[in-house]
């Protein structure tokens, strides 16, 4: 089930948030994720929750004025199992095309998923202090 998140998913979202940025930035120092992130990165934002059994397996967070898809993040046990592309779908019909998204650039398992998804590199990188080196990614 995908559904708006509510307060009460603050503290499980936190925790999947700091938990799948530790096992996906594995070359980052895992005290550079808090459990503070969660709030203060979606601020604003409108987030999705993806819920198997009773409970949050993953989360889309974006920031509508500028269409841009700012997390996706699933837990590990439900990889590979269309979390992700429903959190996608469900976020997206919402949003007016083109929309986009920064993906690190050693993040390969992203960049290769968004790929399947028909997102496009475009020319737009830059440098984030924490993960390194990313790109943009559309969706026309």
């Amino acid at each position: 089930m995908i559904r708006a998140m509510t307060q009460a998913d603050v503290t499980p979202l936190s925790h999947l948030f700091q938990k799948g940025r530790r096992q996906t930035f594995h070359w980052v120092e895992p005290s550079q994720f808090a459990l503070a992130d969660f709030a203060e990165q979606t601020r604003g934002e409108r987030v999705w929750v993806a819920e198997q059994g009773g409970s949050p397996c993953g989360f889309i967070a974006v920031w509508a004025p500028e269409r841009f898809v700012h997390h996706l993040y699933v837990s590990a046990d439900w990889h590979g199992q269309g979390v992700g592309r429903a959190l996608l779908e469900r976020a997206l019909a919402e949003l007016p095309r083109p929309v986009s998204l920064k993906v690190a650039v050693h993040n390969t398992t992203a960049i290769a998923f968004y790929r399947r998804l028909g997102w496009e590199p475009t020319e737009e990188m830059g440098l984030c202090e924490v993960t390194g080196p990313w790109r943009r990614l559309c969706l026309y």
